[in-house]
């Protein structure tokens, strides 16, 4: 990349809005923060995920490289208090862009006006556009905010952000033209999975890799749209061999209906109910995972695919889940089955299970498999920025 001459005298100054810190996020950001020509600073304007379906207890992160604020986000006054921060801040800062990640939150609003009226460079960070209309009551109001909101980005952001070929034929559809659209996907630190240390290892799992079981492994919030149903009905059907568990890690509202589930299904023997784990903890269970499933009915992206194909798992996904869908060749490097289709996993299990020379084909195909890194990421956001100081 040739650089300009501002590149050369000082580092671009990006400040990114999110919602709640991740490992993820952190693989990103540490990434970005190592490069000398970009200060990155982000402000995650919740400290966590509050909605009911949330799920996420994140007490431990990777080690964080660059700078940020974690701000609390809660309730209606948090979100206003969060909104002024977020003003003052880009305010004071005059950063050279603004990545906004989303447009849904009052925090993320309040910042796409702020940088309209104040004329800052921003973009707009969005995995993928819901076309769909929206939901329950004033349902043609929201349509018409959703839209305006939009319109608004769509003409005056320097770039829209999104997750692969799912998230760039969403926001072709939602009249984004198609130029403005950059791949700049959830991204992980391969690295940094292979060698995390989690402080306790659940017993129960140390037993069944000591015992040689087959390993399958889910991931995931207790809630309706992660599928989880699906998959406990497929394997309840697995009858060929004895010698399998399965790992299921995640919390969410529909935690106790899923365990009654497996008891009704009878293989509550098999099933072991983790709970949400950290970051640490999740790397060693993925590690340790002979085959994952990630069987979503709904999913814009799902980080858990990238993880697995990475770490050269054979991986089936549903055709709902959005980085199944971009980074999975079917019957290659993974398997995609349509979303809800019990048989359709059900006799993909059955292959894996009973063929460790499909588990190994499928294994190093990924292995072998080129994905995007935090690295690639950088250099997209470096060429964003290059190309508006050319203009």
């Amino acid at each position: 990349m040739s650089l300009s001459k501002k590149t050369k005298a000082k580092p671009f100054l990006v400040m990114s809005i999110e919602l709640e810190p991740t490992h993820y996020k952190a693989d990103l950001w540490n990434a970005v923060a190592e490069s000398p020509l970009i200060d990155v600073f982000i402000m995650y304007t919740q400290m966590k995920n509050w909605s009911p379906d949330g799920g996420h207890d994140y007490l431990r992160f990777p080690e964080k490289k660059y700078k940020n604020v974690v701000l609390s986000g809660r309730g209606l006054w948090g979100a206003i208090s969060s909104a002024a921060s977020v003003v003052r801040r880009i305010f004071i800062t005059k950063p050279d862009a603004v990545i906004v990640c989303g447009y849904s939150k009052f925090q993320y609003i309040v910042a796409l006006l702020f940088c309209l009226v104040f004329r800052r460079r921003f973009f707009l960070y969005v995995d993928e556009f819901n076309n769909k209309r929206p939901p329950g009551k004033f349902s043609f109001v929201k349509w018409i905010v959703r839209e305006g909101l939009r319109k608004y980005c769509f003409r005056y952001a320097s770039a829209i952000l999104v997750c692969g070929r799912g998230g760039h034929e969403s926001a072709v559809i939602a009249g984004c033209p198609s130029f403005k659209t950059h791949d700049f996907p959830y991204v992980i630190d391969i690295k940094r999975i292979n060698s995390d240390k989690p402080e306790v290892v659940p017993e129960q799992c140390l037993v069944d890799i000591a015992d040689s079981k087959k390993v399958l492994f889910f991931s995931g919030r207790m809630i309706a749209r992660k599928g989880l149903p699906s998959l406990l009905l497929a394997v309840s059907k697995i009858t060929q061999d004895e010698n399998w568990v399965l790992w299921i890690e995640g919390d969410g509202p529909e935690i106790e209906a899923y365990q009654d589930l497996a008891r009704n299904y009878a293989i509550a023997h098999r099933c072991r109910f983790l709970g949400f784990c950290q970051y640490d903890l999740h790397s060693w269970l993925m590690r340790s995972a002979d085959v994952v499933i990630v069987p979503s009915l709904q999913d814009n992206w799902g980080i858990v695919v990238d993880e697995a194909l990475q770490l050269g798992k054979p991986v089936i996904s549903s055709d709902a889940t959005g980085s199944g869908y971009d980074r999975i060749k079917d019957q290659d490097n993974g398997f995609i089955f349509p979303a809800g289709d019990t048989n359709a996993l059900l006799s993909i299990l059955k292959s894996l299970l009973s063929s460790k020379h499909n588990r190994d084909f499928i294994s190093q195909n990924a292995k072998n498999k080129s994905y995007v890194c935090p690295k690639d990421n950088l250099n997209t956001l470096l060429n964003l920025m290059e190309a508006d100081v050319d203009d």
